[in-house]
């Protein structure tokens, strides 16, 4: 199937008259065929005759990027959505590979064949990186399970939409989620609260973890941040203190180490350990 991107700059004057059309329904709709013409030609100044604005409207018709009720017309929400998930799939491919690339926030790397290791500036930057890398090998599947082992939790924090939709995604595509945690801070109650809603297995540890640990696919992955930045953490959550958790522990320039091991047998010997704890 055809993937048709039109894509109009909104701020300035349209190239053609799809771009136009498209332009306007932006800003106003549902629209008449005249209504879009004079709209149109108000708006951008713009010369089309009322036969090409026709012609235009009747294409995006055909190809599903507008719809028509009793002769108005709007954008196809379900194109929008599409197009959504295209540019989410081409920005995760591209950030997963560039990251390792041109290793942007990354203090140094090693990698062989089913091991690498990375060591970030900072937790936001290891954070970032898992988070497309996981993405871009879930998209693809179907029915994994995915274990998370952490000590702490402040992503629904600063990612809530995001989070939502993400995981959201991901669980329409049959990806079960496993998630420990030994914080017990309010902010990572209402973690566990927000997971839970979601469909995710939840639950808090008494002991806290050496490292975070990720599990997926054939990928056993292990986060080690510094015990400063542990404990400043902890810290930070307990007194709900979001400003001292972001600019003291999250964007703390530090060394992240995150090391990468694809290893198919220890990656299920794990997942089966941990699932069966829940």
């Amino acid at each position: 199937m055809t993937f048709n991107l039109l894509i109009p700059e909104i701020s300035s004057r349209p190239e053609n008259t799809k771009d136009a059309v498209i332009s306007i329904l932006t800003l106003e709709w549902p629209l008449t065929l005249r209504e879009i013409y004079y709209k149109i030609k108000k708006h951008y100044g713009y010369s089309s005759t009322y036969q090409s604005v026709f012609k235009a409207v009747k294409e995006l018709l055909k190809v599903n990027i507008l719809k028509e009720h009793y002769k108005r017309y709007e954008i196809n929400i379900d194109w929008i959505k599409r197009l959504q998930s295209f540019t989410d799939i081409v920005e995760t491919n591209y950030f997963a590979k560039e990251r390792l690339r041109n290793l942007s926030g990354i203090n140094d790397s090693k990698r062989s064949e089913d091991l690498i290791i990375l060591n970030f500036e900072t937790i936001f930057d290891a954070e970032k990186y898992l988070y497309y890398f996981m993405k871009n090998e879930l998209f693809k599947k179907k029915g994994s399970t995915v274990c998370f082992q952490f000590n702490y939790e402040w992503r629904p924090l600063y990612y809530f939409r995001a989070e939502y939709n993400y995981y959201k995604r991901l669980l329409e595509k049959g990806h079960k989620f496993y998630f420990s945690c030994f914080g017990t801070s309010n902010i990572e109650k209402e973690s566990k609260e927000f997971y839970r809603s979601l469909g995710i297995k939840y639950k808090t540890i008494k002991k806290s973890y050496s490292n975070d640990t990720l599990v997926f696919e054939d990928y056993f992955i292990q986060i080690f941040i510094p015990e400063e930045l542990k404990n400043k953490m902890k810290a930070h959550l307990e007194k709900n203190n979001k400003m001292g958790l972001l600019q003291e522990v999250l964007e703390k320039k530090s060394s992240i180490k995150v090391i990468i091991n694809k290893d198919k047998e220890l990656a299920n010997e794990l997942k089966n350990k941990i699932t069966k704890e829940f």
